[in-house]
Formats: structure tokens, sequence, C-alpha cells
């Protein structure tokens, strides 16, 4: 099933860490966590990088991707990449995925996707949300109707309403069954 490495996409708070930390140890392959290397290359926490501007954030992201891609041997890789949930609003980086490994869409509703995002620690974490609970529906809608049509070029698209155990099979199914 790893022959390549797959990039989960997916709206915040739709499961990409925790499915991927999950496909990675059923299957020996190593998990990466795209924001964690935007800071560790650019020395400096998402949020903080979100302060200088959304421009700026997307250029680190695309640059941490590209540098990711590029090393020796990653594109052959038995590696799980759990991508930030913008990384689509790049058309280059959708190329620089899809060329170099499978997309798997982790499709969430926005209830599922407030339920899992409500509290203040997960709002205060994410740059893009909205302040205050009442906007937290309307400021999600938003995103995912801005993001649908790039979601919709993953080869794989999988309901991730579920609890991580479930939608990590249902990624395995469906990586299966699209490869045969």
């Amino acid at each position: 099933m790893f022959t390549r490495p797959v990039f989960l996409l997916g709206m915040m708070g739709a499961g990409k860490t925790s499915v991927g930390r999950e496909l990675a140890s059923r299957h020996g392959a190593t998990f990466i966590d795209l924001d964690a290397r935007i800071e560790r290359v650019f020395g400096a926490g998402v949020a903080q990088l979100f302060e200088l501007g959304e421009a700026y954030f997307r250029a680190c992201e695309r640059a941490a991707l590209d540098s990711l891609v590029a090393e020796p041997g990653f594109r052959m890789a038995r590696a799980v990449v759990a991508t930030g949930g913008g990384v689509v609003t790049d058309a280059a980086n959708m190329a620089t995925m899809a060329a170099a490994g499978r997309l798997v869409y982790l499709r969430a509703n926005v209830q599922t996707l407030c339920q899992r995002l409500s509290t203040p620690g997960e709002r205060s974490r994410r740059p893009l949300l909205a302040d205050n609970a009442d906007a937290l529906t309307q400021r999600l809608t938003e995103l995912l109707q801005a993001r649908a049509a790039a979601y919709a070029r993953a080869c794989v698209v999988v309901d991730a309403s579920g609890s991580v155990p479930e939608v990590a099979s249902l990624v395995e199914r469906a990586l299966a069954t699209e490869q045969s």
C-alpha cells in the first residue's frame, strides 16, 4: 500500500495528524507533520508565521513542502504526510504532492469540524479560525467552500467523521482499491 508517500488533505479538524500517525504506525511508515516541519525549518510557530501575513506563511509552507519532496529517496519512501488544511490553496503545492505521492482527502462536514474545533485551545492554535464560537460555523463553511475544488482533486476521498481507527481503516481500504 505504501509504495509512494501518502499526503493527507483536509480541513483543520478533519484528523490528518491523528489518522496519519495511526496509518504510519500500522504500516511501519514514517509520519511527517508538515506544520511541524515548517516550524522547524523557519524557527517559529505557525501562528507566529501567520502574523507576518497569510501570503508569507503560504510561501513558508511551499518551501517546506518542496524541501521535503526534494529529499533523496522521498518519492519512494513509505511515508504519511499530514498537511495543513490550506496547503491546497496553492496549485503548485497540489502539483508537487500529486507528482510525489498519493493524495487522500479526509472529508468532514462543518458540524463535525465545529465539534472538534470548538474549544478555545483548538481555536487559538489555528490562525484562520474566528475568535468566538458563534462565528466558527460560518468561518469553517467559507473555508470549506473556497477549498472544495482543490480537495476534490485527491485520488481518494474518505469520510473522516468516525474515530481515528475507523478513518485509518477507510483510508487503507480506499488506497488498496485505488491501487488495484
